[in-house]
């Protein structure tokens, strides 16, 4: 049998449709993931362009204190792939430090998506508060045989901002393309991050060609017109070694059928 979603992406626009969230707890620490691909109407054995949509969040209940989170690690389906060819690249050094304006001037060209992230931000002799950030997600350079997606985030009140490095490597297996990021160690001793959330969505001329940065195939099998697959899986990591983990199961649709 054919696998029922061939994603050539992996990662991360606001899609507009909604997306169920998968909880996992451990103790008082609870962290959910959700994710959606739209559309959902997809060519059985062709790719056509989508958009693509992961969002998680963690949060102590019972008021107990939430441990920083450290790392963020999202799996995509096996036959996920990122096609960037000919597709313009942004530097760490040209968007940090810059206002989301700057930064979009500077490396419009190379914007593949964006978001949001929410910081629970402690400083010693202060009530703790929230930060909300807005986030663009950019196309980074190789980093050996990795490829890099770089996230801006940038807050308004208070104005401020940091890069979200995120690195693509392809494994063998069920979830074969892995996107994973680690909070930049200079806000360990202070942020603490409780939801992200981050969508991918470019088309761009190539060659004279149409490309898409994110494409995908519903290749159900014969006979029948739509199909479940494992869409993706997360993994949280804690400060103290901690990890929760949760994955997440999406339907396609036959175009046409």
């Amino acid at each position: 049998m054919k696998r029922a979603l061939l994603l050539s992406a992996s990662a991360f626009l606001c899609l507009g449709i909604p997306a169920q969230a998968e909880l996992t707890q451990e103790g008082d620490l609870r962290a959910s993931f959700e994710g959606a691909i739209s559309p959902s109407k997809l060519p059985r054995e062709s790719f056509a362009p989508v958009g693509v949509r992961v969002a998680g969040g963690v949060r102590a209940l019972n008021g107990s204190r939430l441990p920083q989170l450290r790392t963020i690690t999202v799996a995509i389906n096996e036959a996920g792939r990122l096609y960037d060819k000919g597709l313009p690249t942004c530097e760490v050094s040209r968007i940090q430090p810059a206002t989301e304006e700057v930064a979009k001037r500077i490396c419009g060209d190379a914007i593949v998506g964006d978001g949001h992230v929410t910081l629970l931000v402690r400083l010693n002799g202060q009530k703790d508060f929230l930060v909300k950030g807005n986030l663009i997600a950019f196309n980074g350079p190789r980093k050996g045989p990795k490829k890099l997606i770089l996230a801006q985030v940038y807050s308004h009140n208070p104005p401020g901002a940091f890069i979200l490095t995120f690195e693509v490597t392809k494994h063998k297996g069920v979830y074969g393309t892995v996107i994973s990021t680690k909070l930049p160690s200079y806000a360990e001793s202070w942020a603490y991050l409780t939801f992200f959330e981050m969508s991918l969505d470019r088309t761009y001329l190539h060659a004279g060609k149409q490309r898409s940065y994110v494409s995908a195939a519903c290749s159900a099998p014969e006979g029948f017109t739509q199909a479940t697959f494992p869409f993706a899986k997360a993994s949280y990591g804690f400060a103290g070694g901690q990890v929760l983990q949760t994955s997440i199961q999406r339907t396609c649709r036959v175009r046409g059928r």
